[in-house]
């Protein structure tokens, strides 16, 4: 009997091995696919035919994406899983593919951060393809310890932030691209010649050969506080110079006159300078703003918009506001261009220069990248990055079949998006930005339904100091808690109600009392109920009448609104995986 119960215990325990062995050392690449299968959303079926129940050698070689050193062994060389509409983060089990050298998950919908530990999990790669996804937050540094790439491929995502330098030390590194992102700062330097400039087309935060050189604004913080300290190094060294040469001159009896003659040269330049670094700007003219603008985007000529249009061609019209009209445009570059053309600019140059001074001083993914200007004769145009979506206006209330595309969870991530970049104004710097006119109409959607907040018209700078009073071509108010702030809110609550209602403004006055009463789903839109979300549509429009209370006071800041709107979407993570996050919400600044 005993002998029976161990040999029953001895099978068990083989059978047991024999399972872990799965996983061991010698099949780990097993593993590998199993954990990639297993943490990705496969809505087309793509990975069907990775079928585990087969155990001879060299099975795993016979899958779809999937090729080995040798056709009769378990061992990868590269996987291939390119336009398979796969979703979710970075597949990390992918480490346990040993002895990968290559790996192409492009065109999926991929999202979250790209692995800080990259070069761990890719140790041997020498091609890597995340292109066309929707990873968010900056590159890894430790991507540059991936010491075997030959080709890197990062572009059409929604990363930002700075190239690490060291990628360009790469020795074997031929092709490298990260375009349409929105990355900024200094190119490397890189060892390899090959590395052409569309590698880094529509990032326009990005600067440096090949590109064009490095400007550094006297208005941004770091070039602030470097001018004032060559100033003031200058202004020593130029004293010091002068009377060394008063000293020598005395010494060899240079004439009195010749002497008082440069003193005096040297004091009049000196003052000269003091006097352009410290002077009003309200003093400033219309000529002296235009070239100061050029310090925050492109100065372009009117010739070149003019051909991108073809001529202001009707054909090239996509709107019609208030302050002018929009064309599309496209340039001989590739670049695909918005450009508002103002209709009475001499009555507008104050919002021309807030614009700019805004978008162009400020950097985010969710405010409207802003790629030039051109103030030729008298035509006042601005350049911005084409947003293929249009504003969310037009998909909430001039189409039907639009509104119904945009689901509930598509929402929620559009909100999410402006609360984010809203947030980041309010509370992300020293020197506050609130912008005046939040309403449907300014907030634009890219391809992926990615929102940018637009129309900085009315924006104003508020500092708690002085460190940032020259941030703007005007005035900079002392920090305020109320007003402007607690009047973006109400306006961003308007949006929230109008992405839930699917009225407009004048409509959510006509209707229940929104703004008095505790909501309840009576108040939705009908069409996003019944679809297992109920409760967060709930939580959603207690959040909107909030935002909207009649006293300032009671409302909410954008921080704790932007954190309420994060809490939601985490903790519903089954249901806002039907639309991955392009927005990396761990950091207003990410």
């Amino acid at each position: 009997m005993e002998i029976t119960n161990f040999r029953t215990f001895l099978g068990f325990l083989l059978v047991l091995l024999s399972r872990i062995c799965v996983c061991s050392a010698t099949e780990s690449d097993i593993c590998c696919l199993k954990s990639i299968k297993d943490s990705l959303q496969d809505p087309f079926n793509s990975l069907d035919s990775w079928y585990f129940s087969n155990t001879t050698e060299g099975f795993i070689c016979r899958f779809a994406g999937v090729s080995c050193w040798h056709d009769s062994e378990n061992k990868i060389i590269s996987i291939t899983l390119s336009d398979f509409g796969l979703i979710g983060e970075f597949p990390q089990g992918i480490r346990n593919c040993t002895s990968l050298t290559g790996l192409d998950l492009s065109g999926n919908k991929l999202y979250g951060t790209i692995p800080s530990d990259i070069s761990v999990i890719l140790e041997y790669v020498t091609s890597l393809d995340l292109s066309s996804n929707q990873f968010s937050g900056n590159i890894p540094p430790d991507i540059a310890n991936c010491a075997y790439l030959n080709v890197l491929k990062l572009g059409n995502n929604n990363l930002e932030g700075e190239i690490p330098s060291r990628i360009g030390y790469l020795p074997r590194l031929k092709t490298f691209s990260v375009a349409n992102n929105y990355l900024t700062g200094p190119l490397p330097s890189f060892v390899s010649k090959q590395i052409r400039p569309k590698s880094f087309a529509n990032n326009p935060g990005l600067c440096g050969k090949p590109l064009g050189e490095c400007e550094y604004s006297e208005d941004s913080w770091i070039w602030k506080y470097i001018d004032r300290a060559s100033f003031i190094e200058a202004f020593v060294i130029g004293w010091v110079l002068v009377f060394t040469l008063v000293l020598v001159l005395q010494l060899f009896q240079f004439p009195t006159k010749a002497i008082n003659k440069i003193v005096s040269l040297s004091i009049r330049k000196l003052r000269g300078k003091e006097h352009l670094t410290s002077g009003s700007e309200e003093e400033l003219s219309s000529q002296q703003k235009i070239l100061k603008l050029e310090k925050f985007v492109t100065r372009m000529s009117l010739k070149e918009l003019e051909n991108a249009t073809s001529d202001f061609s009707e054909d090239y019209l996509v709107g019609n506001g208030m302050l002018g009209k929009v064309y599309k445009a496209f340039l001989p570059n590739g670049w695909t261009l918005a450009i508002k053309k103002l209709n009475d600019w001499e009555n507008l140059e104050d919002e021309f220069v807030s614009e700019i001074t805004t978008l162009g001083g400020l950097r985010h993914r969710n405010l409207l990248p802003l790629i030039g200007f051109c103030a030729e004769k008298q035509e006042r145009l601005l350049v911005y990055k084409y947003m293929h979506k249009g504003s969310l206006h037009e998909w909430l209330h001039t189409d039907e079949d639009k509104a119904k595309i945009l689901d509930f969870p598509l929402r929620v991530k559009i909100a999410l998006g402006i609360a984010k970049g809203l947030a980041w104004l309010h509370h992300g710097y020293e020197l506050h930005v609130t912008h005046g006119s939040i309403s449907t109409r300014c907030i634009l959607l890219d391809q992926n339904f990615e929102p940018k907040l637009s129309n900085f018209w009315e924006a104003k700078f508020w500092s708690k100091n002085d460190t940032a009073l020259s941030w703007s071509l005007f005035p900079v108010a002392e920090y305020s808690g109320l007003g402007s702030y607690k009047q973006d809110i109400y306006c961003f609550g308007v949006v929230l109600l109008e992405l839930v209602t699917g009225k407009e403004p004048h409509e959510l006055t006509n209707s229940r009392n929104l703004f008095d009463h505790s909501p309840c789903l009576l108040d939705a839109d009908r069409d996003l109920l019944g679809k297992g979300v109920d409760n967060l549509i709930l939580q959603f429009l207690e959040l909107a009448c909030n935002c909207v209370k009649f006293f300032p006071n009671e409302r909410p800041t954008l921080l704790e609104v932007y954190d309420t709107l994060k809490n939601m979407s985490q903790g519903q993570r089954d249901w806002i995986r039907k639309i991955p996050l392009s927005t990396d919400i761990s950091s207003l600044y990410d």
